[in-house]
């Protein structure tokens, strides 16, 4: 299930990065035409402006003429520098070229007519021609042009409002996008994690549990055992081991087989459970042999634990539709005592388990120092 999710994590990850690198490349090419549309706005408001300012130079002009005032000759080269101002304008702005093009002759000639206006004597002959009619049409030209320049200016205001209302459109998406791709990371993290820690849970069991009875293994009880001891010595507390194996498994395997030997096997380690405490451990050496470490423990605690685990394993088992009946053979050993070391505490007890087998079976004898395999316990069955 936990594999599935991180497929599925991995693919919405996939998505949601293809997502984002998409929306983030729509993104800057929506602002880079948001840009060159901020840029010929801001061109064609200068040819705006360049009309607006030719419009107010030929109503000066005319006013000059009017007035006969020597403001004429100025006002015409202003106009003149207008002029050179939208032709280079044009060049730049196709798309508005043709219509200042068309507005150019127009101003021209009105400037030609208010000249030979402006020179002319004011009655008799060679009086200028009225400049009404030059006059309205360079004006309507001027107006035409803006006219053109002004729905330019809107039709890219327009576009340019549009891609704000589709810019906004995609930084939702890329939030969504964003948003998504962190959830995705936080699943696959936590799958990971999750993974990561059934591993590391799956390989302590192999390292430090037996795989058949889920009780301590060799290695686990040798790291508890030597600290168990380290512990006694420090603190001159007592402590106790015991090894038992079963009587009768071999009988079992031969008549049931070797599945109903391990059930069996399983069934003892969780009897075993029973007989102790929390702070005590359980563990299995292998086939059927088990050691039980009884830290602040004596020889009278000793005694009691074993032979809670005698009466224990004694019971029938059930092991699916048959009944078996096997028993165990305890020995023990203690600190403080002559054994010093995780090695010799193991050898005593293994000692006194042989007695315990020797003397009948079915029942415990505490080991004792040098070679002697000890004696039956009191409370032995």
């Amino acid at each position: 299930m936990s594999s599935l999710a991180g497929r599925i994590a991995g693919a919405g990850l996939v998505v949601a990065a293809v997502a984002i690198v998409v929306l983030a490349s729509l993104l800057h090419q929506d602002m880079s035409r948001e840009t060159s549309l901020a840029r010929e706005i801001q061109a064609l408001q200068e040819v705006r402006g360049g009309l607006e300012s030719l419009k107010d130079s030929l109503h000066r002009m005319r006013h000059a003429v009017l007035a006969r005032a020597p403001a004429f000759e100025r006002e015409r080269i202003a106009i003149d520098a207008e002029l050179e101002y939208l032709r280079a304008k044009a060049a730049e702005r196709p798309d508005v070229a043709r219509t200042l093009a068309a507005s150019e002759a127009p101003v021209r000639e009105y400037v030609d007519q208010a000249g030979f206006a402006f020179r002319a004597p004011a009655s008799g002959p060679g009086r200028s021609p009225p400049l009404d009619d030059v006059e309205e049409r360079a004006f309507r030209s001027i107006q035409r042009a803006t006219a053109q320049v002004t729905e330019e200016i809107t039709r890219r205001t327009n576009a340019q409002i549009q891609s704000w209302a589709g810019r906004e459109l995609l930084v939702r998406a890329l939030v969504a996008g964003a948003f998504a791709l962190l959830v995705g990371l936080g699943v696959a993290f936590r799958q990971s994690l999750k993974r990561a820690r059934g591993d590391a849970a799956r390989i302590e069991q192999l390292a430090h549990y037996d795989s058949l009875t889920g009780l301590a293994n060799r290695s686990l009880l040798g790291d508890r055992l030597d600290m168990m001891i380290a512990l006694a010595h420090r603190n001159a507390a007592p402590m106790a081991i015991l090894l038992f194996d079963l009587d009768g498994l071999k009988g079992v395997n031969d008549a049931l087989g070797h599945a109903a030997g391990d059930a069996l096997l399983v069934s003892v380690a969780q009897r075993a459970r029973t007989c102790v405490r929390a702070s005590d451990t359980v563990g299995r050496l292998g086939g059927d042999e088990f050691l039980v470490l009884l830290p602040d423990t004596d020889r009278e605690g000793a005694r009691s634990v074993a032979t809670k685990l005698l009466e224990a394993i004694a019971q029938p088992f059930e092991i699916g539709p048959e009944r078996v009946s096997v028993s165990a053979s305890i020995g023990g050993s203690f600190l403080p005592g002559p054994s010093r070391d995780a090695e010799a505490l193991v050898h005593v007890a293994d000692q006194a388990l042989y007695a315990s087998k020797r003397g009948g079976r079915n029942r415990y004898t505490e080991g004792a120092a040098g070679d002697d395999p000890g004696t039956p316990s009191p409370g032995e069955a």
